[in-house]
């Protein structure tokens, strides 16, 4: 699906009708993922757009007010082709506006139902953190199990910073490294994670992570995503 040009869908003189149809299709399509549990990627692209309306509201409501004190409130002694000019840049600038507004409205629904959606699954998720010491947390291992297939997967992590406007940005990669059933794991999850790092994997005495959940939601798209979410801001407070 593509992404929605918040650019286009917000220029003055675009046909505004035809733009609420494109956005109430789209935010249908979200609310309907969401329902059916999967998150992602629908909850960050309804936030980037409430982000970019908010901006494009506050930006737009400045001109208003200058618009409407100085152009509008003053007499225009001048063509009257000045006149009519000034009323249709404020015309369309009074339906930007208004379609920024119930716009925001219509998204609310989204972010409100998504937010509930991963705070459930963030307080069913429980972590784990299995190390001899105080190892190096920017690579490692989690695991998470896929409840719906019955395995376990682990997964190599590595954290990376970087700098924006003077703070400090982290983002993670991670990789698919093995899938186990459960069948065939002897013994706790933890002591097969512990074996897997004595014994099959290349770095020096890692830092590995747990994750518990009895959840069996959509995984690529709702416990995935968190999960990794989760692991960056726990290894943050570190």
């Amino acid at each position: 699906m593509t992404t929605l040009d918040v650019k286009k869908l917000t220029s003055c003189g675009s046909d505004w009708e035809a733009n609420q149809y494109t956005l109430l299709s789209r935010v249908k399509v979200w609310m309907d993922q969401i329902r059916k549990n999967k998150l992602f990627p629908s909850l960050d692209e309804s936030i980037q757009l409430s982000t970019s309306l908010e901006e494009i509201l506050r930006e737009n409501l400045e001109s208003k007010w200058w618009f409407d004190s100085e152009i509008r409130a003053s007499r225009l002694n001048e063509r009257i082709i000045v006149y009519e000019k000034a009323h249709q840049v404020g015309f369309q600038l009074d339906m930007l506006l208004e379609f920024v507004e119930w716009a925001l409205y219509l998204n609310r629904p989204v972010l409100e139902e998504g937010e509930i959606l991963r705070s459930f699954v963030d307080e069913n998720l429980s972590i784990r953190k299995i190390a001899n010491r105080k190892n190096y947390l920017g690579k490692g291992y989690f695991t998470l199990p896929d409840n719906k297939k019955e395995m376990l997967n682990i997964y190599y992590y590595e954290v990376n910073w970087d700098w924006h406007k003077n703070e400090v940005i982290h983002t993670m990669e991670t990789e698919l490294t093995r899938s186990v059933p459960f069948e065939a794991i002897q013994g706790s999850f933890e002591e097969f994670v512990k074996d897997f790092i004595n014994n099959y994997q290349q770095l020096y005495d890692p830092v590995a992570f747990i994750f518990e959940t009895d959840l069996d939601f959509s995984y690529e798209e709702t416990m995935l995503p968190i999960t990794e979410r989760k692991l960056l801001e726990e290894i943050k407070v570190y």
